[in-house]
């Protein structure tokens, strides 16, 4: 991404933790190691291809330039068979089982004959009655006259050009240096009150968020903006338990310690056919993944939001690499990869959805979305930055959208919510953690707070959370998780200011 620059450089630092002796070890000196190591994602160049175990790599799954592709729909009542996905790299026809009704066929052949089209793939949205086509143009038309043309046309009931979308994080934005725990003005945690932490982390009786009794997680005093969110408190009383979430990003490094046996399944999009992979091991999405779902209290790490929620991993996104400069590379999804994730997390059932995406306006995705909303899912989307604009999933009405806390973007954008998106500490892949910075990060934190005021008040629907979050919100800050449940009517509860009272008395 343009202007994005990601706090960990190829070559300048190990691919992950060292294990820690003990709690004091988190002192500045020991924390300078944080980073990771060249190839702490699957490189896109075959030369240097890196395949995850028992998956797909993401080197063999860089799309091709999409610019001679379009999707149109048709009306499409025929019984949808099993199957999902495809790829992004031409290979798309991997499509067993969405062969709709005759009639959708037939037109399918139709509308290739006569606007000369070759059909790539085709499947069927049975919620929506309509069969979509992936067409590339044979033809000496550019996509916009194409487009005009087919709108004209009473057989096609939507025409599309197959739009790109990318991921919102990369790094210090505005021109902040780069921050890693340990390093100079980065934040670090006195060994002593680290000791001390250990020692009541570890006592008996020590429940999960329980205040005055720290997680035994030794990066947790690292997680200002759990902190700041009041989570912990609201952990007292909710972990997430059977709130499905749908985390729609790259590949998830699911064998990553702090999030093995985190992850339900993960479907592959992009080069998978929809296939379960047990784990993709990028950038991105282990980043939102472990500030969802990193477990709690197992003396690795960091302390997820919502580390008992059943999570799906869906793969729409792949990395690239960055030719300007060395670095983790961008990650991009099309409108072919996000239908296909969008529909198999409908058919699953899911709670939560989160988008920590963005692009340009999209009939389809958003005819999704708001089906899945109207099956009761909530949906989080990353606020976009101002080169990208409104556009999907931030337009969808009734979407949370996520502005960072300390971004100028949340200031004339009304309605949104505001998280901790700055120097915000994760996993990263290969068992490593770092910060990264972006409104990616500040969704993914929304979403584990949903998740957590879900299974705490499972009637909550979206405009209720919209107002329990958006009350929350402090003038200087972002959201408070405790407060927010408050607000919904959530019992049991000593947020951190009473906590903090009843600790003095």
């Amino acid at each position: 991404m343009a202007g994005d620059r990601k706090f960990t450089r190829r070559g300048g630092v190990a691919r992950r933790l060292v294990a820690l002796a003990s709690l004091a070890m988190l002192a500045a000196p020991a924390l300078a190691a944080l980073a990771a190591t060249p190839g702490d994602e699957a490189p896109l160049a075959p030369s240097t291809e890196t395949v995850a175990p028992d998956g797909p790599s993401a080197a063999a799954s860089a799309p091709q330039a999409e610019t001679r592709r379009v999707i149109l729909a048709v009306e499409d009542r025929g019984e949808p068979l099993s199957g999902a996905g495809g790829s992004p790299r031409g290979d798309y026809r991997r499509m067993a089982g969405y062969a709709g009704s005759a009639r959708a066929s037939a037109l399918s052949e139709a509308l290739a004959r006569d606007y000369h089209l070759h059909e790539e793939a085709a499947w069927t949205i049975a919620p929506l009655n309509l069969r979509c086509m992936l067409f590339t143009l044979t033809g000496d038309d550019d996509v916009g006259a194409l487009l005009t043309r087919v709108r004209r046309d009473a057989r096609v009931k939507l025409a599309q050009p197959l739009n790109e979308f990318e991921t919102l994080a990369g790094g210090p934005q505005g021109g902040e240096a780069a921050t890693r725990p340990g390093a100079t003005g980065g934040p670090s945690i006195d060994p002593g009150t680290a000791s001390a932490s250990a020692a009541a982390a570890t006592s008996p009786g020590t429940t999960l968020g329980t205040p005055g009794a720290p997680y035994n997680d030794p990066y947790f005093g690292l997680q200002k903006g759990f902190q700041q969110m009041s989570a912990a408190a609201l952990q007292q009383v909710s972990v997430g338990a059977r709130v499905k979430v749908a985390v729609i990003d790259t590949g998830v490094d699911a064998r990553h310690p702090d999030l093995s046996g985190q992850v339900a399944r993960q479907r592959d999009y992009v080069s998978g056919g929809g296939a379960l992979v047990e784990g993709v091991p990028e950038r991105h999405g282990t980043e939102v993944m472990g500030l969802i779902a990193a477990r709690a209290n197992n003396r690795q790490g960091i302390v997820g939001l919502a580390p008992g929620a059943v999570i799906t991993s869906y793969r729409a996104c792949w990395t690239e690499s960055r030719a300007e400069r060395p670095g983790p590379g961008t990650a991009r999804c099309n409108s072919f990869t996000l239908a296909q994730a969008l529909g198999a997390a409908i058919a699953d059932g899911a709670d939560v959805i989160n988008l920590s995406l963005g692009g340009p306006s999209d009939p389809l995705l958003t005819r999704l979305a708001r089906h899945a909303q109207s099956r009761g899912a909530v949906l989080v989307a990353a606020a976009p930055p101002e080169r990208l604009g409104k556009g999907f999933p931030s337009e969808v009405p009734g979407a949370l959208v996520v502005a960072s806390a300390g971004d100028a973007a949340e200031a004339d954008a009304d309605g949104w919510l505001v998280a901790p998106g700055r120097a915000v500490l994760t996993t990263v892949p290969n068992g490593g953690y770092d910060m990264d910075t972006g409104s990616s990060l500040a969704a993914a934190n929304v979403t584990g707070v949903v998740a957590l005021l879900r299974a705490a008040d499972p009637v909550a629907d979206a405009p209720r959370l919209r107002r329990a979050l958006l009350g929350s919100m402090s003038a200087t800050g972002g959201i408070n998780a405790c407060a927010a449940a408050r607000m919904l009517g959530v019992s049991g509860l000593r947020c951190d200011g009473e906590a903090a009272a009843t600790a003095a008395r």
